[in-house]
This record gives structure tokens, sequence and C-alpha cells, in this order.
């Protein structure tokens, strides 16, 4: 068994929580909101901002982008395979339970409500192109880390399941792709050439132009050494798909060589307007474990983040049923 690729299962896990449960305190919220109730960026668990939707929740809770993305690494475990229908069954089960609800994505209850009935929503015209849709492909970068284009498959299934457009369908085959090869080593990040490289290949997995076209900025703002509120400038970073995971990618790429940094500054991605900082964080905390292993992560946070060792149990058995698999099939 290969420890250094189990240590990034675990980080890769560990990390879009973490991600998370910072990130949510300040969504939605200004630089200015920020810096006025918290003296500075935030660097560690905070009470939620009173205008953030997570006020209530404590600190080092998650929201329910964590909930769905565990609700699919239960499923791969306990199946292991890809079961389309089981993860459906869990999420009308987490649906159905609306004291476990933190904020939902209206469209993700629209979208389960209908399938619950046998409905499809793309009959009712009901498209999306929430960044929240392509969270869950984080596990089938995992799952299917020897094979990114099985990645990239697999992501666009479990995302279209609920969060429909062709918006989805690319990022989501993106993050899945980019975390199997995150995970299996194929890119030196530390060197700016293999930065670029990295994203040509990704660039493979979308299918739109206009996609890719979005990926050129990235690196023309890697190229150009752009600071954060430019980068947030250029690329956005609100819920839109193509804005929040463009901004985490660039985050994670601009800031390789400091993984706390990236983590910090992926949190405090409100800008001048606010921002999605839970979903960017949860990214960038997913990539920057998928690239180094839990080592990146800060200690006090991968091991305080709400269900901690929950999720390093999950990562581990995932762990397992991957590599026994590749190992049957070799």
């Amino acid at each position: 068994m290969d420890e250094g690729v189990k240590e990034k299962f675990i980080g890769a896990v560990l990390g879009a929580a973490v991600g998370d449960a910072l990130g949510k305190s300040v969504e939605d919220i200004t630089e200015e909101e920020v810096f006025e109730f918290y003296g500075d960026r935030i660097r560690d668990f905070v009470t939620p901002h009173p205008s953030s939707p997570a006020y209530g929740q404590l600190p080092e809770e998650t929201s329910d982008e964590t909930t769905i993305f565990r609700l699919l690494l239960e499923s791969l475990v306990e199946k292991k395979a890809l079961d389309v229908r089981d993860f459906l069954n869990r999420l009308m089960e987490w649906y159905d339970r609306e004291e476990m609800h933190r904020y939902p994505d209206p469209m993700l209850l629209t979208a389960i409500d209908l399938l619950s009935r046998g409905i499809n929503p793309s009959t009712h015209g009901l498209t999306s192109f929430s960044v929240e849709g392509i969270l869950r492909s984080v596990a089938l970068g995992l799952y299917h880390y020897y094979n990114p284009e099985l990645a990239a498959e697999g992501s666009k299934v479990v995302s279209l399941l609920t969060h429909r457009s062709d918006v989805i369908s690319d990022a989501s085959a993106i993050l899945g792709a980019l975390i199997a090869h995150l995970v299996r080593g194929d890119f030196y990040l530390e060197d700016f050439r293999e930065k670029l490289r990295l994203i040509e290949t990704l660039k493979d997995y979308a299918k739109e132009e206009k996609h890719k076209k979005i990926l050129d900025r990235v690196a023309e703002l890697l190229m150009e050494s752009a600071d954060l509120e430019t980068a947030i400038n250029t690329l956005g970073n609100g819920t839109f798909a193509f804005e929040a995971f463009p901004l985490a990618l660039y985050i994670f790429l601009s800031n390789v060589e400091n993984p706390e940094e990236a983590l910090f500054q992926a949190v405090n991605s409100y800008g001048e307007f606010g921002g999605d900082t839970d979903a960017i964080g949860f990214l960038v905390g997913a990539m920057l474990g998928a690239y180094y292993g839990e080592e990146a992560i800060p200690y006090h946070l991968r091991e305080n983040v709400e269900n901690s060792q929950k999720l390093r149990e999950l990562a581990e058995r995932l762990y397992e049923v991957v590599e026994k698999q590749v190992g049957f099939s070799q």
C-alpha cells in the first residue's frame, strides 16, 4: 500500500472540510465588514459573522457542502462502487431530515424533490450553474485517481444528478481530473512551466471553448503574478462554478509553495462585495491535501474541524477500497 497516496486521500477530505468550515463564517461578507468585525482576515475557526448565512453555527462546523460530500464518500465506501441510486437515496434521506440542513442550495433541494418523485429535473427546465454542484467531484477524483479520464466522467455523473448544465458538466469533469492528477503527482507544480502544463491538460476535459478560455485567464494571471484582488476582479468569486472554481485554482497554483497562505487566501476571498468563500475554501483545501497530503493543512484545524475523525476514517477506508480494486485489475 502506498502510504503517500493514503495521506493524500486524508488530506483532500480533511482539507475540503477545513476550507468549508473556515470560509462559511465570512460567506457573502465584504472585506470592510470582515475587518470591522474580526479586526483582520480570518486565520482560524471563528464565530460566523451575523450577516453570514452560517450565523448560528459553531466555528468548527461545516456547511451542507461538506455533508453532501460526506454522503458520497460513505456511498463509495459501503458500495465499493459508484452507485448513483444509493447516493440519491442518501440525498433523499438527508432532504427529509430538515433539522440537519444548514442553508442548503435551493436548487439542490428542488432537484432532490423532483427526483424523489421520479421526475427528471431537466423536463422541468431546472438548470443550475452553482459551484455547490461540483464539490462532490473531489470524491470521484480520489476514487478514480489512477485514471483521470474516469475521474472526469464519474464526476459528471454525480454532479449532473442534481445540477444540470454545460457549466456543471465541464467544471465537474475538470475538478475530478485535477484531483486525480494531483494525487498521482503528475505535475511538479513548484516549477512554473508545470503549472501552465497542468492548465493545458485540464482544458482537455472541457467541451465548451468558453470554459477553456477561462482556464487561459488563470494562466495569464499566473504569468502576471497577479495579487488576490486582481484575480477576484478578473475571474469573479461568486457561486457561479466558473467563477469560484477558476479562482480556487489560481489561489492554489499561485501559492503552491506556501499551502497555509493558499488556504487563508481562499477563505478570505470575499473581495469588496463578498464571495462564496466556503466553496472556494473547500476547493483549495481539497487541492492542497490532494497534492501534499494532510500535512498541508494546519494540524489544529484538521484535528478540530467538525467530524474530523469520521472524515479521516472515510478517507482511509476509501483508499483501501480503491487500492484493492486497482490491485485486482493489475
